[in-house]
């Protein structure tokens, strides 16, 4: 069973409220950026409401303490991954389109009658991820739910969705926590000393983005990535071989961290300060690189860095990354003032 993180006790007041006087809006938005768990709370939302036996706080609990029993047979369907009220819609590969086959499957799916009589739940996620025929399929759903059907949109860009499911769905806001409550968070779920404050700039100050570092293990391939930038541009590296090695890693990760170092080589070229930079473990490199390259070229290639995170995040396009990334490390290597000199 999914447990309740700590910094969600605002969004469950909300959900609570709504619940208890049978009032819960047909169709919910989770907005905010990605980290902060929106997922987390839609599948622990749906675990509760589908409970035969919800454990709910009294007055004087706190909300941390709202979790499914457990024990019926519900949460034993959910727990194995096949609950016949409880639907989950995403793109079929990473970083692709929500397709209308998708979505005409869901509201077949809504149309039948609950197997538990209590709700028929459907998570959709990201919701932005829908083209415009899903989006506008799904609009008939949102304007005439079935009785005891919930729609969970999450999204990490609310504005990327067509303003008319914005408008028939119930926004919940999903905003940065207090930090001390993210810091003994972090401190709990990481068994070994972390830089907890580096970890968090790098993810944007979102908890679950930072935990993620961690266990996805990047930020050993975050050092492998900004290592080879470091050398790059006083051409201590063949660019062909290193974006070979790039293409190892997951490209849309590459070019985060890559625009993350560009930044703060522009941040600390333009202000000398190096409390601006985010890659705080690195920043003896970016003082010396700094030495190495102008303003005008660093703010070229962050021109070029997001045109190619555009292309390769883009959800119509079928590019492969290597190319770019090859023309990118080929960049960076002339870069150099000494290189432009030649």
């Amino acid at each position: 069973m999914t447990t309740t993180l700590p910094w969600h006790q605002h969004q469950w007041t909300q959900i609570l409220q709504h619940y208890q006087q049978d009032r819960l809006p047909h169709a919910l938005l989770f907005c905010g950026p990605v980290g902060m768990g929106k997922r987390h709370f839609a599948q622990q939302a749906a675990e509760i409401l589908l409970c035969h036996h919800p454990i709910l706080p009294s007055e004087n609990e706190i909300l941390s303490q709202i979790r499914p029993c457990g024990h019926c047979k519900s949460c034993h369907l959910i727990s194995v991954g096949n609950h016949p009220d409880l639907k989950q819609i995403e793109p079929v590969e990473t970083g692709k389109q929500i397709k209308i086959e998708q979505i005409r499957d869901l509201i077949e799916f809504c149309n039948l009658t609950p197997t538990y009589e209590s709700y028929q739940i459907v998570i959709i996620t990201p919701a932005e991820a829908m083209n415009r025929n899903a989006a506008n399929s799904l609009l008939k759903l949102l304007e005439e739910p079935p009785s005891k059907t919930l729609i969970f949109l999450i999204s990490h860009q609310p504005m990327a969705l067509m303003a008319t499911v914005r408008s028939r769905c119930q926004r919940i806001n999903f905003t940065y926590p207090e930090s001390s409550l993210v810091h003994n968070w972090l401190q709990n779920q990481l068994p070994n000393q972390q830089n907890i404050e580096l970890l968090l700039n790098l993810s944007a100050q979102a908890p679950l983005a930072a935990l993620a570092l961690v266990k996805e293990e990047d930020l050993i391939k975050r050092q492998t990535l900004l290592n080879s930038l470091a050398k790059l541009p006083i051409q201590q590296e063949n660019p062909v071989k290193i974006a070979e090695m790039w293409s190892k890693l997951e490209a849309e990760k590459v070019l985060s961290w890559m625009l993350s170092w560009t930044m703060d080589l522009i941040r600390y070229t333009m202000t000398q300060q190096t409390h601006y930079i985010v890659n705080q473990d690195f920043k003896e490199s970016v003082q010396q690189l700094s030495k190495q390259l102008t303003l005008e070229g660093l703010f070229a290639m962050l021109d070029l860095e997001k045109e190619v995170h555009r292309l390769i995040a883009g959800t119509t396009t079928h590019i492969k990354p290597q190319g770019l990334l090859e023309s990118l490390a080929i960049e960076w290597v002339k870069l150099s003032k000494k290189s432009r000199r030649v």
